[in-house]
């Protein structure tokens, strides 16, 4: 069999690309983490700036104290 060489024309450098896709990627990566995040953490789902209202009836007895012993 017989080897088979190409040469390029003009000898000049060869064309490097293909790095823009991976960047945009990127971008889209880290936007779609922060809205994520943004609803996870921020609670951004239908909040609405309303403040919660919580409702607690909480009874809280005082232990007694014994009364102090006399001794004589």
């Amino acid at each position: 069999m017989a080897d088979v060489q190409v040469n390029a024309p003009g000898g000049g450098t060869p064309v490097e690309g293909g790095g823009g896709s991976s960047a945009a990627w990127a971008i889209v990566v880290i936007v779609l983490l922060a809205i994520v995040a943004w609803f996870v953490f921020g609670r951004g789902v239908g909040r609405g700036g309303k403040d919660t209202n919580i409702n607690a009836n909480v009874k809280v007895e005082t232990p007694s104290t014994p009364a102090p012993s006399k001794t004589p």
